[in-house]
C-alpha cells in the first residue's frame, strides 16, 4: 500500500460519485464496476477516518468533509492537467509516441495512408498499435496507456473527448459456399446451429447478443473466442464456422470474394463508432487531425454512412 493517503485515483473517485450522484453512475464514468467504486471508497474512508459520503433516498450525499475534498479534488485535478500542458510546452520539442487501438478488432486495413499524411504533416510524432488495450480500451485511455481509440460503446468521462465517425452494422460473415449464403439475412434460430467465432466482445455486445437470441426462443450457438481478426476471417472463409462482426472491419476480405457478408436478423442491428482521446494529450499530439483522417478514411465504403455532430 502506498503511504500516501490520497492519490490521483481517489480524486477522480470522489469527484464523479459526487457529479453522478451514486456509485453506480460513477462506476460507468470510470469503467469500473460498482462493488470496485464501493470499493475503493470505504478503503478510502478507512485511509482518511472519516465518512465522505451519506446514503439519503438511494442517493450518495456529500458529507462535510466529502465537500471539501470534492472541491479540492476538482482544484488538484484541474492544476495538475495545466502542469503537464505546461510542462510539455516548455521542453524542447521531441519525439511523440501517439498510441492507438480498436475496440474488438485488430484489423487496422485503414491505418497506413493515415500514418502517412500524419508523418507528414508532423514528423516529431509516431503512431504505434497497442493490441493489449482491444479488450478495453476506455480503460486504458484512463489510465493513460494509449491516446486514441476507436469504439462502438457509449463514453461517458470529461477527461476524454468523442467525436462521431460513421454508422455501421454488425453482420453475419460466411464462407460464400455457406448453407445461408443464399439468405438475405441471417435469424437468430438460424445461427443457434452454427459454430460462432467471435472476438472478446465488450460486455454490452454480448448482452445485446443474448437479448436477441432470447427474443427468438433461440438457443446460443457454440462459441469459439479468437482474439485476431485475420484469424477469424480465415477461420470463416476455411467454411468452419461464422462469425458477428462490424461490416468495415472486415471489408477487405469481402471485397476480395473471400466471405460473404449477411445482415443478422431481418431489421439489422445499427452501431455507431466514435474516435476516442485524452483531452489532456490534446496539447502535445494531433489527435483532432487523427481524428479528421478516421473520418474521411472510414467513410471512403459505401456501406458506411457517415455521422454528423462535433466532438463532446
Amino acid at each position: 500500500m502506498s503511504n500516501a493517503m490520497l492519490e490521483v485515483r481517489h480524486l477522480r473517485l470522489v469527484r464523479a460519485i459526487a457529479e453522478e450522484g451514486g456509485a453506480t453512475r460513477a462506476a460507468s464514468r470510470l469503467h469500473l464496476t460498482q462493488s470496485a467504486v464501493s470499493h475503493q471508497l470505504a478503503e478510502l474512508e478507512g485511509r482518511l477516518g472519516v465518512a465522505l459520503f451519506t446514503r439519503v433516498r438511494r442517493q450518495l450525499v456529500l458529507t462535510a468533509a466529502g465537500e471539501r475534498l470534492v472541491e479540492a479534488a476538482r482544484t488538484m485535478l484541474g492544476d495538475l492537467a495545466r502542469l503537464e500542458r505546461e510542462l510539455h510546452r516548455a521542453g524542447t520539442r521531441k519525439r511523440e509516441v501517439l498510441r492507438l487501438v480498436v475496440e474488438c478488432f485488430t484489423s487496422y486495413h485503414w491505418l497506413p495512408p493515415i500514418v502517412a499524411r500524419i508523418a507528414d504533416e508532423h514528423p516529431h510524432v509516431e503512431v504505434r498499435i497497442v493490441t493489449e488495450a482491444t479488450r478495453e480500451p476506455v480503460a486504458a485511455l484512463l489510465r493513460g496507456q494509449i491516446e486514441l481509440a476507436l469504439v462502438s460503446s457509449p463514453v461517458r468521462d470529461r477527461e476524454l473527448v468523442s467525436t462521431p465517425l460513421f454508422e455501421d452494422e454488425w453482420t453475419v460473415i460466411m464462407a460464400p459456399s455457406h448453407r445461408l449464403a443464399s439468405r438475405p439475412h441471417v435469424t437468430a434460430k438460424e445461427l443457434g446451429a452454427e459454430t460462432l467465432f467471435a472476438h472478446d466482445a465488450p460486455r454490452s455486445d454480448v448482452e445485446r447478443l443474448r437479448e436477441l437470441i432470447a427474443a427468438e426462443r433461440a438457443t446460443m450457438p457454440r462459441v469459439v473466442l479468437v482474439p485476431l481478426t485475420d484469424a477469424l476471417v480465415e477461420l470463416v472463409a476455411a467454411g468452419l464456422g461464422v462469425a458477428i462482426v462490424s461490416r468495415w472491419a472486415i471489408a477487405p476480405w469481402e471485397r476480395r470474394g473471400e466471405i460473404v457478408t449477411r445482415r443478422f436478423t431481418r431489421e439489422g442491428l445499427a452501431e455507431r463508432w466514435s474516435a476516442v482521446y485524452r483531452r489532456d494529450a490534446e496539447p502535445r499530439l494531433p489527435l483532432a487531425r487523427l481524428t479528421e483522417l478516421l473520418a474521411d478514411a472510414t467513410f471512403a465504403a459505401p456501406s458506411r454512412r457517415k455521422v454528423s455532430g462535433g466532438r463532446r
